[in-house]
């Protein structure tokens, strides 16, 4: 995994989140939330502030998964972007049992006062949507 994180740009934002999630870093993970920020679980429930996304991201971060992302695209406006790309996760889970899964994102990104992109809107499961 890349170690670019130029938090500045979306590209570097989006590194720095991965490697947090891959090496189990809680507290890095969540600092990449806005303070407003919404979390899209994968059964489509919007969780709503750094609390109850923290829960959601505690149980990732125990997975330490291997997290590949391809084909991104971010559309920068203003002080807002949105990031879209295909991403796939592999991890060993605590009882032991492998994991794949594959998706696509969408994230509303808006960059903080002191020029870091943030989550605003994180959906790692918008190809959810299309499935059914």
């Amino acid at each position: 995994m890349t170690t670019d994180f130029d938090r500045t740009q979306p590209q570097g934002a989006v590194n720095y989140f991965r490697h947090c999630i891959v090496t189990g870093d809680l507290s890095g993970a969540m600092s990449c939330f806005h303070k407003e920020a919404t979390y899209i679980d994968r059964g489509g429930m919007e969780v709503k502030g750094l609390d109850q996304i923290d829960a959601s991201m505690k149980h990732l971060c125990t997975w330490k998964p291997e997290i590949k992302g391809s084909k991104h695209r971010v559309t920068i406006v203003g002080d807002l972007a949105i990031w879209v790309d295909k991403w796939t996760l592999k991890a060993v889970l605590p009882d032991g049992n492998p994991i794949e899964m594959a998706g696509a994102t969408t994230c509303m990104m808006k960059k903080s006062e002191a020029g870091i992109w943030l989550w605003l809107v994180d959906d790692p499961f918008a190809a959810e949507i299309y499935a059914s």
